[in-house]
C-alpha cells in the first residue's frame, strides 16, 4: 500500500495540535495561568504569529514530501521521467535507436556505357538529397536501377515508387531518375515511451545469446521494427527463419522492403561469416511478414451507427494488443492465434453494446507462420 502524501493543511492541523498539547503542558508545569482559547488563537488563528510559522513550515514539507515522492518514482524505469529512463537504458545497456536513413532503388536512364559513380545526389522536387549506394553502368537498352539511401534520416525521406529525382550536380549524360523501388525505413529516434518499453523487456527478459526474443532487441536497436518472429530450423538444421513487420510512422505494421531485408541480415549477420551479431554458428534469414487482414462477422443488438463505431474500434483494439504484453497467449502477432472467446469479449465491452452474435470466426484458429495481423473489414448480419 502507497504512504499517501498529506497536503499543506493537513500538515499545519497536525502541528497545531501537537503544540496546543505541548504547549498547554508547558504552562501548567511552570504554573502560568492559561486558557485553551488563547493557545488555540495562538496556534490556529489566522492572526496567531505561532499559526503563521506553522503554515509556512507546513509548505516546505508538503515540498519536501513532493520532492521525496518524485525522487521514488525515478527510482524504477516504467514510473521514471524521460531523463532517468535515459539513465536506466544506459545501465542495462539498451540502445536508444537513432534515426534511420530511407533506402530504396532508382532507376537511372540515360547514354548507354555511362558509369555512375556510388554516392551520386539526387534530389527530390521537395530539396530531400537521396544518393547511390553503389557504383552502376547504364546498359545498352539506356537504363540501369541502382540501390539508394536518403542523406537525412527519418520519416520525411520515405518516397513512394515513380517520384522523379534530378542530378545534383550537372549530369547531360542523364535523362530521368525515377524512384523504382519505394524508399522505405525511414524512421525518427526512438520515443522515450519506446525505449522506456524496451529497458523494462530488457529486465524481465535479458539476452542469452541467441534466444528467439534476442532478434527482436538486435533488430530494434537499428531498425523501427514492429514485430519479430523466430522460426527455428526453416530451411533445414541450425537455420534460423527471422519474420519482421516493420512499424509505420503512424504505429502500423508493414512488410520490409527487400532493401531492408538485405540490411536487416547484413546487421544480424550474413550466413557463414562471424560478422553480425547474432551466435555465429546460426544460418540466419530474413523474411517479410505477410500482412494478413482479419475478417468477422458479427450481429450486433442494438444495431445502430455508434454501436458500430464502438464495436470497430473494440475490434481493432484486440487486434493490436496480439503478441503484446496484455496478451499471455501469444509472444508475437506474427503467426498468433485468435481465440474467439477473447474477441467476443473485447466487442463485449463496447460502448453501447448489450448483446451480439459472433458469427465469424466460428471458432479460434492459428494465423500463418508469416502471417501479421490487422483489423479487416467487419461484415454485419442482420437481425435473424
Amino acid at each position: 500500500m502507497s504512504r499517501p502524501i498529506p497536503d499543506a493543511r493537513a500538515i499545519a492541523a497536525r502541528m497545531a495540535a501537537t503544540l496546543e498539547t505541548v504547549m498547554s503542558k508547558v504552562l501548567d508545569a511552570k504554573g502560568i495561568r492559561h486558557t485553551p482559547k488563547a493557545i488555540s488563537f495562538a496556534v490556529r488563528s489566522s492572526r496567531g504569529l505561532l499559526a503563521w510559522l506553522l503554515r509556512a513550515v507546513s509548505l516546505e514539507l508538503r515540498s519536501l514530501h513532493s520532492h521525496i515522492a518524485w525522487w521514488g518514482r525515478q527510482y524504477f524505469v516504467d514510473t521514471a521521467e524521460e531523463e532517468f529512463v535515459a539513465r536506466h537504458a544506459s545501465i542495462f545497456g539498451v540502445k536508444q535507436r537513432p534515426a534511420t536513413f530511407a533506402i530504396g532503388t532508382v532507376t537511372i536512364t540515360g547514354d548507354p556505357d555511362t558509369a555512375l559513380p556510388a554516392g551520386l545526389e539526387m534530389s527530390s522536387s521537395e530539396g530531400l538529397i537521396f544518393a547511390t549506394t553503389e557504383e552502376a553502368t547504364i546498359d545498352a537498352s539506356g537504363s540501369v536501377t541502382v540501390s539508394a539511401s536518403a542523406a537525412l534520416a527519418g520519416t520525411e525521406s520515405n518516397y513512394e515508387t515513380g517520384i522523379q529525382f534530378t542530378a545534383v550536380d550537372p549530369w547531360p549524360e542523364i535523362d530521368t531518375i525515377t524512384v523504382e523501388t519505394a524508399f522505405a525505413g525511414g524512421a525518427d529516434e526512438m520515443q522515450p515511451e519506446e525505449l522506456q518499453a524496451a529497458t523494462i523487456a530488457h529486465i524481465r527478459k535479458p539476452p542469452q545469446g541467441g534466444a528467439g526474443y534476442d532478434y527482436y532487441d538486435w533488430l530494434d536497436d537499428v531498425f523501427a521494427v514492429k514485430a519479430v518472429r523466430v522460426i527455428p530450423d526453416v530451411v533445414g538444421r541450425g537455420s534460423v527463419g527471422v519474420v519482421v513487420a516493420m512499424r509505420n510512422e503512424d504505429g502500423s505494421g508493414r512488410a520490409p522492403t527487400d532493401e531492408e531485408r538485405t540490411a536487416m541480415l547484413n546487421h544480424l549477420g550474413n550466413p557463414l561469416t562471424s560478422e553480425g551479431v547474432r551466435p555465429v554458428t546460426a544460418y540466419v534469414s530474413v523474411h517479410a511478414a505477410e500482412i494478413t487482414e482479419v475478417p468477422i462477422t458479427v450481429r450486433a443488438r442494438p444495431d445502430t451507427p455508434v454501436v458500430r463505431a464502438a464495436i470497430q474500434e473494440a475490434f481493432e483494439r484486440f487486434i493490436n494488443t496480439l503478441g503484446s504484453d496484455d496478451d499471455d497467449g501469444n509472444e508475437t502477432p506474427i503467426g498468433a492465434t485468435i481465440e474467439r472467446s477473447r474477441l467476443s469479449e473485447e466487442i463485449s465491452a463496447a460502448n453501447g453494446e448489450y448483446a451480439h452474435d459472433l458469427i465469424m470466426p466460428s471458432e479460434s484458429y492459428t494465423l500463418g507462420d508469416y502471417e501479421f495481423p490487422v483489423a479487416g473489414a467487419i461484415t454485419w448480419a442482420a437481425e435473424a
